[in-house]
């Protein structure tokens, strides 16, 4: 476990750090040139995902602020998902929904016994974005930068010593999101992409033991079966990886 001070602190460092990156990728976009306006107007992307850091606030409610800020710290989170957009005809934007699958688990110990903890959570980001696309000519490279909002569905996943606390509810959040992206076409319509995000991914979820009693090797730990909330907050950026195609 790691005590932040409150939080708010840790996404609000991870979304400067977020704006700084994306101003270099702006910045460095603008020598690089988009898709040819005579491609069609409809997209499939396909992609994978590295989240760097994401956070389980295990005790947000709680009223002393040490507490409130007691995290779980996640990096290298993994994922996959795919997107549909449409650029508008005659114009330099596009609208996009996606959809994406990420799953992070960590592993811990209770108390500094040799009890196991595994934390993590499963969400699931849905968002609508708007793109604007650097109006250079070119034949192969393409640069963007995009912007919206997105409902972020998801569960924490929490188990000690092997007996996990199921989840009893799921309360999704509502937040916006900015990213820079370069497509190169390799085929005719066919282009990788890649894109640097920053979303303000949060949700809450409720769980709770359905036993009190815990046995694990020759020990007993007695736990509550009282829910427990937790919330959960990605304060890093997200880099992805992908293929579109164009028709």
């Amino acid at each position: 476990m790691k005590t932040s001070g409150t939080s708010s602190t840790g996404s609000d460092r991870g979304r400067r750090r977020g704006v700084r990156l994306l101003l270099v990728v702006a910045t460095a976009a603008l020598g690089a040139a988009p898709l040819r306006a005579g491609d069609g107007p409809f997209s499939i992307l396909v992609k994978g995902n590295l989240t760097t850091s994401s956070l389980i606030y295990v005790t947000p409610d709680a009223v002393d602020p040490v507490a409130r800020g007691n995290t779980f710290d996640l990096t290298g989170t993994f994922g996959y998902g795919a997107e549909v957009r449409f650029r508008i005809p005659e114009t330099s934007l596009a609208l996009g929904l996606s959809a994406d699958y990420i799953r992070s688990r960590g592993t811990g110990s209770l108390n500094g016994t040799t009890i196991p903890i595994e934390d993590g959570y499963t969400a699931i980001p849905v968002e609508l974005t708007g793109y604007f696309i650097i109006p250079l000519s070119g034949e192969f490279f393409g640069v963007y930068m995009g912007g919206g909002a997105g409902m972020y569905f998801g569960n924490r996943t929490y188990s000690l010593g092997g007996v996990e606390a199921t989840t009893v509810e799921n309360n999704p959040g509502f937040a916006i999101h900015v990213l820079g992206g370069m497509s190169y076409r390799f085929l005719n319509s066919f282009h990788g992409i890649f894109e640097m995000k920053f979303r303000d991914l949060q949700f809450e979820s409720v769980n709770a033991f359905t036993t009190r009693v815990i046995r694990y090797q020759d020990t007993v730990i007695n736990v509550s079966t009282q829910p427990f909330k937790s919330r959960v907050e990605t304060d890093g950026i997200i880099f992805q990886l992908g293929i579109a195609y164009t028709f």
